[in-house]
């Protein structure tokens, strides 16, 4: 584990973290209802209390959709213009299924941390 940790690139190792909590919150927003692009960015904007890097929601959209996790269908929206609708596949849902394990492991841990430096501080 110390050989992985110590040759792994931080901000490469920070990237592909940033990118795989997107890619969750995308599959998350995904689960009740169709979304369009703008309103998964925004939405999961507010939930990070950050702006995401332009263009990053789109590219994330579409790295999913390549790997069958959602689908996308073009449609008019409110202006007439030509907007995506994304939708959760089976896939996508397999995916959010496999990782919820190692999700509640994350959030176990990321309360104890919390706990500790809350009674430590």
């Amino acid at each position: 584990m110390y050989y992985i940790l110590k040759n792994m690139k931080p901000q490469r190792s920070k990237e592909r973290m940033l990118k795989g909590i997107i890619s969750i919150l995308i599959l998350d927003e995904l689960i009740d209802s169709p979304l369009h692009g703008y309103a998964i960015e925004k939405s999961i904007s507010e939930k990070l209390g950050k702006k995401l890097p332009p263009g990053m929601i789109y590219v994330m959209l579409k790295t999913l959709e390549i790997k069958g996790c959602i689908e996308s269908e073009e449609t008019k929206g409110k202006t007439g213009r030509s907007v995506k609708i994304y939708h959760i596949t089976d896939s996508g849902k397999n995916l959010l299924k496999e990782h919820l394990e190692q999700l509640e492991k994350l959030k176990n841990l990321l309360d104890e941390i919390i706990e500790r430096v809350k009674h430590k501080i």
